[in-house]
């Protein structure tokens, strides 16, 4: 089970190595589809050579849901599944490109990643190895997904930043026409004809009532079904286990991944990295004068100083500039600043490693740790595994209980959206992350069908059977009468009431009709808005849906407006598009400021776009629908 297993113990600087969180979408998901070509049978993505599986997706699809409480077939449902999937595509595309353009993460941005990821996470007491194993455990993941997410997340961010800082459009005059545009209001005339002043109108027949029942029935009349169950409940958390681990036990391990451990040639590093050439130019100047690296960094940058010393850099990670550049091996000298894409670095070689393999002392711990881990979820395994095949031969609840740690209630009658008849909600006693699922799972259930197992997002493990169901219906006709006469009157009267707006538009200026000589023949007073503005409230009696046909009206035009329960003739009497002065000089560095930060995301998109006429990928839509999409056709 998903939440029982933890992947193996890794070799060099585990706890260095691994380090983000929601790498699987993290700023790559956009909305967008991929066609074309063939898929294999498991897999529901192919991009270029390489295959994304089904379970490789479900875990990715699970973890990004996991924050919005959203079922995958629900996320399947409102096409957020194949968002997510066209995400992980264009995070593939991003990975292909950084492999080509021959961007090479190395350890200690791999470092500086995790502090920042894994500090929120640390509770008081726990080291950073804890956090770690914690955030693997909660996120489902093994090490080998996690190393490879990091790789890829960061190497993006490498490539985005290149792109997007890389853009700067001249944004002054754009800025100032929508500074204008944001800024103009209008000034209206307005004559007001209340749908209520219609009259005339025949009372409906029975017919033309029973019509309108039946075509509004489904949205408005509708009780929906109602389901009681009972639910049984594993709860891994529960069960305490005391296990032990030998050392004949640690050191088996370590001998049949030995590989693991293995850590390759290293060059051991003192570095300064600055931003600014002109700055690295004038710390190795220095340098060549008789200063130490590390007092002429400090000279030169003060407190801003990127100092590092003594770092071992495995030599097959290594960006190829710096590989580069200490080539020839010299211990102890200072090399000339080399420029990456991470900035200007001078590099002194303090010593070479060679090969070598960590010794079982220094990771006995952690594979005892592992071992222990191992051991806990294997005996979980085993209780859910029972639980299961308890379940097949159609145990009861009560007596699955006398073998197994449950616990057994009973919800109320609920309905799919789990509130019941009061509209309250029937699962205020569970897991908040649980409840959708529960709902869910409730209304999946067929009558006379053994109950399944699944697991919920809390990790806990449960199991529900039917104990009754209320089908869905509607309201009766008779019950909602008067409510659906009183609706047909208001829809003629409205129906009624628009004609008179035509007819008013048809004459105006054509048959000798004004404005004003419409208001005189109706007795009525013309009202005047003033200073409407293009965002933010609207003056009554205007509603928010009137302000497009407000603005795309000419001057001296006119309109009919919808408004709450009447219409509006409407003329537009004014307008008034300000020149920018001091007080609206920060409004304007706003505006000029988001525009020059959507300028670069659409830079971002198009080189994007651009990969993804690159690199070919196709999607299985066929198995996305057999996966996700078959429990919503069967609702």
């Amino acid at each position: 089970m998903r939440s029982m297993r933890g992947g193996k113990i890794g070799g060099f600087l585990k706890y260095v190595i691994f380090g983000l969180l929601g790498m699987a979408v993290g700023g790559l998901v956009l909305s967008g589809s991929f066609s074309g070509g063939s898929v294999g049978g498991n897999d529901v993505a192919r991009i270029e050579e390489k295959t994304i599986t089904v379970r490789q997706f479900d875990l990715t699809l699970r973890r990004a849901l996991a924050r919005y409480n959203m079922s995958t077939q629900q996320a399947y449902k409102i096409g957020m599944a194949e968002d997510i999937l066209a995400g992980e595509i264009r995070a593939y595309f991003m990975q292909e490109e950084a492999g080509s353009l021959g961007i090479e993460i190395d350890q200690a941005q791999l470092a500086k990643r995790i502090g920042q990821v894994i500090a929120p996470h640390k509770q008081e007491g726990e080291t950073l190895q804890d956090a770690l194993e914690n955030i693997l455990r909660r996120q489902g993941m093994n090490e080998r997904d996690f190393i490879n997410g990091i790789k890829r997340e960061v190497s993006g961010d490498i490539i985005s930043t290149a792109i997007q800082t890389g853009f700067t459009p001249a944004t002054n005059l754009l800025a100032k026409d929508l500074y204008a545009f944001q800024k103009q209001t209008r000034d209206i005339d307005l004559i007001l004809f209340k749908d209520s002043e219609i009259t005339g109108i025949p009372e409906a027949q029975t017919e033309a009532l029973e019509r309108l029942y039946e075509s509004t029935k489904f949205a408005q009349y509708e009780i929906p079904e109602y389901r009681s169950v009972n639910i049984a409940i594993f709860d891994p958390e529960s069960i305490e286990i005391d296990f032990s681990v030998s050392e004949e036990e640690i050191e088996i391990f370590y001998d049949e991944n030995k590989q693991s451990f293995a850590v390759g040639e290293q060059f051991v590093l003192t570095q300064a990295i600055l931003d600014d050439e002109q700055k690295a130019n004038d710390i190795y100047a220095l340098v060549e004068k008789g200063t130490s690296l590390k007092d002429a960094t400090t000279q030169i940058m003060k407190d801003n100083a990127r100092y590092i010393e003594n770092i071992p850099f495995e030599t097959a990670m290594m960006l190829p500039a710096l590989a580069e550049s200490v080539k020839d091996r010299e211990i102890g000298k200072v090399m000339r600043p080399t420029k990456t894409t991470l900035g200007y670095h001078i590099i002194k070689l303090m010593k070479v490693l060679p090969p070598s393999t960590q010794p079982l002392a220094s990771v006995a711990t952690q594979i005892k740790k592992e071992l222990l881990e191992t051991k806990e979820s294997d005996h979980l395994y085993g209780i859910s595994t029972t639980f299961e095949e308890l379940l097949n031969d159609e145990v009861s609840f009560e007596n699955i209980a006398k073998e197994i740690d449950i616990s057994i209630s009973s919800i109320g009658l609920i309905d799919a959206t789990g509130v019941d008849k009061s509209d309250k909600s029937g699962l205020e006693t569970f897991d908040k992350t649980d409840k959708a699922a529960l709902v869910e799972m409730a209304f999946a259930l067929e009558e006379d069908t053994p109950p399944l197992l699944e697991e919920l997002p809390s990790g806990k493990f449960a199991s529900l059977s039917l104990l009754f169901k209320e089908d869905k219906t509607y309201k009766p006709f008779e019950s909602v009468r008067a409510e659906i006469s009183d609706k047909f009157m208001a829809d003629q009267k409205r129906i009624e009431n628009k004609k008179r707006m035509d007819k008013y538009l048809a004459e105006l200026d054509v048959k000798g009709s004004t404005f004003e000589s419409i208001a005189k023949d109706n007795n009525k007073k013309i009202k005047t808005v003033r200073a409407i503005k293009i965002e933010g409230d609207i003056p009554a009696p205007l509603v928010a849906s009137n302000r497009p046909m407000i603005f795309k009206t000419a001057l001296g035009d006119y309109q009919a407006l919808l408004l709450d329960g009447q219409y509006a003739l409407m003329k537009v009497a004014g307008y008034d598009i300000p020149k920018m002065d001091v007080s609206g000089e920060k409004a304007f560095a706003v505006i000029k400021e988001r525009l020059a930060s959507e300028a670069k995301e659409e830079a971002l998109l198009s080189y994007l776009h651009m990969l993804s006429k690159k690199y070919k990928a196709t999607i299985n839509g066929q198995l996305l629908a057999r996966v996700y999409g078959q429990q919503n056709d069967e609702n």
